[in-house]
């Protein structure tokens, strides 16, 4: 063999193993991109505490408690240290609808029956919420961590809810809210005491 014939086919061999290697080291143009993973949403943090211990007990009485009456007299929702029940208007056995680290007070059931508002800071503040009768799909109604809530009342038709609302005062105020949520309207703004020895501030016109 010649050199000339040599060098010609060490000169193929090498063209063969370049085009070999680019071919390995190329992607495919079928292979797919590599997917990013998905990120779940943030979730909402509920009330930052964390239960240290569990005491259970059985009782048949309670003292300041906030009830109401169902629309056809079977059934009493009350409060109890923070947690909310039902009990047959006729005798029975309470069943816990609303429970946990949160303190929730003063249910009160809507005129169909079928809805119970009341107040809770499982949110982190306290504010005005609304529950299927069983203790189901707890909504928030108001959100903040301000406000201070109390009495919540349905208006007749069931479509609004009417409480008392004091946002770091001693001056409550009427506001309405819609079942569904929403900014809410102020109806009526209490007047604070007069000072000693002066006048009534002016009532805020709307």
């Amino acid at each position: 063999m010649t050199f000339e014939k040599w060098q010609t086919r060490a000169a193929v061999g090498a063209a063969i193993l370049l085009a070999c290697s680019m071919f390995v080291s190329r992607p495919s143009a079928q292979q797919a991109p590599p997917q990013e993973e998905k990120k779940e949403p943030a979730k909402e943090e509920p009330l930052p505490l964390k239960p240290a211990g569990k005491i259970e007990f059985t009782t048949d009485e309670g003292s300041w408690l906030s009830l109401d009456l169902s629309p056809d007299g079977r059934t009493i929702v009350f409060e109890l240290l923070g947690d909310i029940y039902t009990l047959p208007f006729a005798g029975g056995e309470a069943v816990n609808i609303a429970r946990g680290m949160s303190f929730d007070s003063q249910p009160a059931f809507s005129p169909d029956g079928k809805s119970i508002a009341f107040l809770s800071d499982r949110s982190g503040g306290e504010n005005l919420w609304v529950m299927d009768a069983d203790g189901k799909n707890p909504k928030a109604i108001t959100k903040g961590t301000r406000a201070k809530f109390v009495s919540p009342t349905w208006t007749p038709d069931g479509h609004y809810l009417i409480v008392s609302r004091s946002a770091g005062t001693a001056v409550n105020s009427l506001w309405l809210y819609h079942k569904d949520g929403g900014s809410g309207v102020e109806m009526v703004r209490s007047v604070p005491a007069a000072p000693a020895g002066g006048a009534a501030p002016a009532a805020r016109r709307s």
